[in-house]
């Protein structure tokens, strides 16, 4: 760290006050603008300065779906009906917070308003995250970023994961191996938000299956993957990626997310 980041680093954690060993302490998720870690890069600060706020309530003794993480009904069986197929494709998914309050507004800020500072915020949760969950987590060989169609027609002109993943990839180093250029989607398909599961899975199975294509089975042949996104809401996108790579030859895949939507059956 320079004179300069130094200086930054002071400036912005007397604003965010300082705890009782001298440490500047986060300003506070959402309040990530103006917190000392932006500038001294500790990505685990994050997580748990996000956690503090996402989780402050969570219940220690529920029980959670073995699969997507949500809190099982009363019955032991989870309301999204694909953890419990066999056909589902991906083997499970990690996420980082409940897609709620401040993150959920986040996430949208950033995909929908532009607001692409936000892609430094949710690289450092997604590197914390990973850091944290090392024993496990780096039994996978590699991290993509889910595919986005950026050609002709495309819904954007920019990937809002694959930035995020850039600035996880920056921070990280040799440590955790992501790679590019393996899975792509060849065309735009109809967007998911707003549709009936029915719709969702339709779309899914339809014009994404269609569209997905990998580009470099070798790389993927005997992998175990850990396919990065922003949200997950039921499984039918994260299915078909999984689907494309396993048929190429992965042994496994699984998803990790920066937020989980609270799940509950929309119908058909």
């Amino acid at each position: 760290m320079d004179d300069g980041e130094v200086a930054t680093m002071a400036g912005t954690a007397g604003m965010a006050g300082m705890d009782s060993d001298g440490e500047p302490r986060p300003a506070g998720f959402p309040a990530c603008g103006r917190c000392a870690y932006r500038v001294c890069e500790r990505p685990l600060v994050c997580v748990e300065c996000l956690a503090s706020v996402t989780q402050p309530g969570a219940d220690p003794t529920a029980s959670c779906c073995p699969v997507c993480e949500q809190t099982l009904r009363a019955d032991g069986s989870c309301a999204n009906d694909w953890c419990g197929r066999a056909d589902r494709w991906f083997s499970l998914v990690f996420s980082i917070g409940p897609r709620s309050g401040s993150l959920r507004r986040a996430i949208s800020r950033y995909k929908y308003r532009g607001e692409v500072e936000w892609a430094d915020v949710f690289g450092r949760l997604l590197l914390g995250f990973l850091d944290d969950r090392m024993p496990s987590l780096d039994e996978y060989d590699f991290l993509l970023s889910m595919p986005c169609y950026r050609g002709p027609a495309a819904r954007r002109s920019w990937d809002p994961v694959l930035h995020i993943s850039a600035v996880a990839e920056r921070l990280a180093g040799p440590r955790w191996p992501f790679l590019h250029g393996v899975i792509e989607k060849r065309q735009e398909t109809p967007c998911m938000a707003g549709r009936t599961l029915g719709g969702r899975r339709a779309v899914a199975e339809g014009s994404l299956r269609r569209a997905l294509r990998v580009v470099a089975p070798r790389q993927v042949a005997g992998a175990r993957i850990l396919v990065v996104d922003d949200v997950f809401t039921e499984g039918s996108t994260l299915r078909e990626v999984a689907r494309a790579l396993l048929m190429a030859g992965a042994n496994e895949v699984a998803g990790l997310v920066l937020a989980r939507q609270p799940w509950t059956p929309r119908g058909g």
